[in-house]
């Protein structure tokens, strides 16, 4: 016994409800054609005739040409085959991720002044508004590894508050400027 959709009747009836979706997919076209809207003004329903265009068209193509044959099986070319666990490598320009842990986390202060928590590689793991949160956020990822120290650092400067800019008035420049 086949399967249902095998049969020359499931073949014309898939391909008959393929030609009944085109037909959709034009009269949609035709009604969106008539609506004479353009892009800036479109609503809804323009919308919503473009969808049942496309995809009535779209569906309805697929049925048409294939029919039963829709749902046939299909090989795959070894590239996208499953592979077992066993005979997993890594590509050949790939490089290997380092996983060690971090063995310092460090608590200072970044340029703009905010509190923040590295990793002794330089990662940023976090930024905070206050040394007391960047010290709890350090404990915590800390919990539990003996072989993870924290350390403190004075970090950079803050930044000058507002911005220094030049101006192109004249005024406020020395007077051997002023020219």
């Amino acid at each position: 016994m086949t399967a249902w959709h095998r049969s020359r009747r499931a073949d014309l009836g898939l391909r008959a409800s393929g030609l009944l979706l085109c037909a959709i997919a034009y009269a949609a076209a035709l009604i969106l054609s008539a609506m004479h809207i353009s892009s800036q003004n479109a609503g809804v329903f323009a919308y919503a005739f473009a969808a049942i265009c496309f995809l009535g068209a779209s569906a309805g193509s697929a049925l048409v040409m294939l029919g039963h044959h829709l749902s046939d099986e299909i090989e795959l070319s070894e590239r996208w085959r499953p592979r077992s666990r066993d005979t997993f490598l890594p590509p050949e320009n790939s490089k290997a991720m380092n996983t060690t842990e971090p063995a310092l986390l460090v608590v200072g202060r970044d340029t703009d002044g905010s509190w923040t928590v590295r990793e002794s590689a330089g990662a940023m793991l976090g930024r905070f508004p206050s040394a007391q949160a960047a010290e709890r956020f350090a404990q915590g990822e800390r919990r539990g590894r003996t072989t993870v120290a924290i350390a403190t650092s004075a970090g950079f400067q803050p930044r000058i508050a507002g911005r220094l800019s030049l101006r192109t008035d004249g005024v406020g420049l020395p007077e051997t400027a002023r020219a």
